[in-house]
């Protein structure tokens, strides 16, 4: 892994960053691949339903320290509402992408998808 990303107080608390955001799905990436590498053989096997469910929990995590998003019931929905949406167009998006299809195809035999 790469070392630490730091940045400035004032940038970090002045708008939304996406170069942050970047940043942080990198680490992330990086993170999942490395937890599923194998030791008994040269592989990486992502596991899909584990990975998922991880990034659920870390992101509860994350929206429970929102006063915004975590205040009432109504705000999570909301919230959850919202990011939804999001990820449906983010899926959409990365199936439509040529490295994403050529990823799958090199990594699936008989075009099966996993287990997610």
């Amino acid at each position: 892994m790469r070392g630490r990303v730091m940045t400035t107080y004032e940038r970090a608390t002045r708008v939304y960053d996406d170069e942050h955001e970047r940043e942080l799905c990198d680490a992330i990436m990086r993170a999942i691949a490395e937890t599923s590498r194998v030791s008994d053989a040269n592989v990486m096997v992502i596991r899909t339903g584990e990975a998922a469910s991880a990034l659920v929990s870390v992101l509860a995590m994350v929206l429970a320290f929102s006063p915004a998003a975590a205040h009432s019931p109504t705000a999570i929905r909301k919230t959850v509402d919202e990011l939804g949406k999001r990820l449906c167009r983010r899926v959409t998006a990365a199936r439509a992408s040529a490295d994403v299809q050529d990823f799958i195809r090199r990594c699936f035999r008989n075009d099966a998808e996993g287990n997610a």
